[in-house]
């Protein structure tokens, strides 16, 4: 494959400390790439990098072979955390501003427009201000804004936050088109479905650092069919001691007051558990075990417990 961008050993740090630590990826042509952490792991930080909106303070970057630099930037297509459109600009005039900026003729805008606007199931409002789009629309209108210029790098910072079904798989089904015709695809999440779902490879990230690397099953191949979520907060060393030599326990964590394992069977399992201590749980949930269990074995807590800002 094609390597399009190349971070190594990137460091950077923000005022107050936060920022990544020895940070080392390639990311690759065709391939979908999903950063994964819980808010203010870093995953923005690595973004903007990306993006060549600020530059490394130790280690290096290379953007198509070459340090950022405004040619590299052409080829890169950017959707913020956060909605940057103009409320009082119209669909159309806001697609239109940004592929003159991005140096597209009269003709390519025309064409491009129209592409994208009929893509991405927005054409009935391309007269309308951007006011009075609902989130999912602006989302839409965000990732249009950002392929009009046909980039070769997608980098996309929480594109599907807050938004509907409906709105989030039409934006997952045009990356995946993307992806499928040669573009590299670069995601923010929190959100371990989606990087389940729709991911070549994802990146553990973690107070700034990568705590794990690999495709979705790789990442998951350790873990027994069923996830359990206890809340005991009584739990004791002694209780995990016992608790280890129940038949069909794989994994096992402990992140005071919730007690997390996979197991072969709950349905076996879980009855067993009760019959010893069950008085003193508090809290259970039971799923199949996924992408969410894979991180709380290997980080030692909830994604959803999320870090300082």
């Amino acid at each position: 494959m094609t390597t399009l961008a190349h971070l190594r050993s990137a460091t950077f740090q923000w005022p107050g400390g936060r920022g990544i630590r020895n940070i080392n990826l390639e990311i690759e042509a065709g391939h979908w790439l999903t950063l994964l952490g819980p808010n203010g792991a870093g995953k923005s930080t690595i973004l903007r990098l990306l993006a060549g909106q600020i530059a490394v303070d130790d280690g290096e970057l290379l953007l198509f072979d070459n340090p950022p630099n405004d040619d590299a930037r052409r080829h890169i297509g950017v959707v913020f955390q956060e909605p940057t459109t103009d409320d009082l600009m119209t669909v159309r005039e806001t697609l239109d501003l940004h592929a003159r900026l991005f140096g597209l003729s009269r003709s390519q805008r025309a064409a491009r427009i129209e592409q994208l606007l009929a893509e991405l199931a927005i054409e009935d409002r391309a007269h309308d201000a951007c006011a009075t789009l609902s989130g999912g629309l602006r989302r839409r209108l965000d990732l249009a804004r950002a392929l009009l210029h046909q980039p070769q790098l997608i980098l996309l910072d929480e594109p599907t936050l807050a938004l509907d079904p409906t709105s989030a798989e039409a934006i997952w089904s045009r990356l995946r088109q993307l992806r499928d015709e040669g573009c590299a695809v670069v995601v923010g999440t929190n959100d371990t479905a989606e990087a389940e779902a729709n991911s070549d490879a994802i990146v553990f990230i973690d107070d700034g650092s990568i705590v794990a690397h690999g495709a979705p099953t790789e990442l998951t191949a350790a873990l027994r069919s069923d996830s359990i979520e206890l809340d005991w907060p009584s739990c004791s060393p002694d209780r995990l001691t016992e608790l280890a030599h129940l038949d069909g326990l794989g994994a096992l964590r402990h992140a005071p007051p919730t007690l997390h394992l996979t197991v072969d069977r709950a349905a076996s399992f879980v009855p067993a558990l009760f019959q010893r201590w069950g008085d003193e749980i508090e809290t259970i949930r039971i799923r199949e075990s996924s992408l969410r269990d894979a991180w709380f074995q290997t980080v030692g807590r909830p994604l959803n417990a999320e870090v300082d800002p």
